[in-house]
């Protein structure tokens, strides 16, 4: 860059000068931008991994981004993911306040899948499927995060009769990846809803024992009353878990217990 300067001074043209000067603010004031946006970000990460440690540590975090205030589009975001974990309900309700337009174009995908995850808790499978249709994938930089977003976008498509383009999407991601072990569950839950759409209950009931041996507790998504899923579905995952070993072993020690302590 100091070379071109050297190049545009010996010219003697002023127009060139004021040109590059232009360039130049730009370019250091963009290089601090991303510099106080890459440390704000980082900030946001910890704040947010230090809230899953407990349930008071997720208190703790909360009130320091709830201190934020609702126009911080990225602490907004942040207190999502940590409300989510409990209320998925009021999770959406603090995302429904963060404008899309005003989102950096970087997070926008992830935003809308985000908002589409919340939507399939609650149902609400078509505006679910309207946001994913609008999604990127290939736009979502991080490997573990893109690999979530299909599923979550694919599960959307798939409770919305668009199973083939559900199957589409999934061929391209495969759970047995080793590179993609971290998105494996979102993956199965995905398999799982589009296997059932297209009334394939075997390959569902597959899947569904696959997610059960990653954690039994994942068949909640199928077994929780609060995510409406279809009562046959709701029914095989029931199925599984009882056959699963780690629930049988759980009952048994249950039933000792109650033998040995009888009210």
């Amino acid at each position: 860059f100091a070379v071109i300067w050297g190049l545009v001074i010996a010219s003697g043209s002023k127009v060139a000068m004021i040109v590059l000067g232009v360039i130049t603010v730009a370019i250091v004031g963009f290089g601090a931008y991303a510099w106080r946006w890459f440390n704000k970000q980082k900030r946001l990460i910890e704040i947010v991994q230090k809230g899953t440690e407990s349930p008071e540590a997720r208190k703790a975090a909360l009130e320091e981004l709830s201190a934020k205030g609702d126009k911080d589009t990225e602490s907004l975001l942040a207190r999502v993911r940590l409300e989510m974990e409990e209320d998925p309900h009021k999770a959406l309700e603090t995302l429904e306040k963060v404008d899309l337009a005003k989102v950096p174009s970087v997070m926008v995908d992830s935003v809308k899948v985000l908002k589409a995850q919340l939507y399939l808790l609650e149902s609400r499978t078509r505006e679910a499927a309207d946001l994913a249709d609008g999604v990127q994938i290939a736009r979502i930089q991080q490997p573990d995060e893109r690999v979530a977003a299909a599923g979550i976008v694919a599960e959307a498509w798939a409770r919305s009769s668009k199973e083939k383009e559900a199957y589409d999407l999934l061929k391209t991601f495969s759970p047995d990846d080793e590179a993609y072990k971290k998105s494996r569950p979102a993956l199965l839950i995905a398999r799982i809803f589009t296997h059932f759409a297209a009334s394939n209950r075997e390959l569902a009931r597959k899947d569904m024992i696959s997610l059960a041996k990653e954690n039994v507790m994942f068949l909640g998504r199928f077994l929780d009353p609060r995510f409406k899923v279809h009562p046959l579905l709701g029914k095989l995952a029931q199925e599984v878990a009882q056959k699963d070993p780690s629930v049988r072993e759980m009952a048994m020690k249950m039933n000792r217990s109650q033998r040995r302590h009888p009210r």
